[in-house]
């Protein structure tokens, strides 16, 4: 079951939440989290927005781990991780607080997630079946 279940679902739900209850208020993704001073002088602003992409992206690496197994959780992750892209699209087309550059970005973690997951099953079968025999040229 949890070989099944994307993890880029989690951060969905979790973006979702912020934005359509307000809990975090009404930008939430632009409150700051951390200033840090570096040594040129420069102020480095990290933002919730920051911190929420860099935890996306954490699980994106996972799930692009995840995306090089075959079998029939694997295919199911894939078909799940089209869903929980289709649904970031439309989020971000359709729902007020969903359309800024944090969520697009993840949108787009979204689209890679299914996409690798297709390419990467792609290409294993095609490299399965050329091992087998099955395929010529």
């Amino acid at each position: 079951m949890y070989q099944m279940f994307p993890l880029l679902a989690i951060s969905l739900v979790v973006y979702a939440v912020l934005a359509l209850t307000g809990a975090a208020g009404a930008l939430w993704y632009d409150s700051t989290i951390l200033e840090l001073t570096m040594v040129s002088g420069e102020v480095w602003i990290v933002s919730a927005g920051d911190i929420f992409l860099l935890v996306s992206m954490g699980l994106l690496f996972v799930e692009l781990l995840r995306s090089t197994k075959t079998g029939s959780e694997s295919i199911m992750n894939h078909a799940l991780s089209v869903v929980v892209f289709i649904a970031s699209l439309l989020l971000f087309i359709i729902v007020k607080g969903f359309g800024n550059s944090v969520f697009f970005l993840f949108m787009t973690m979204t689209f890679l997630d299914f996409m690798a997951g297709f390419i990467v099953t792609t290409v294993t079968a095609r490299r399965d079946l050329a091992v087998g025999g099955g395929l010529s040229g």
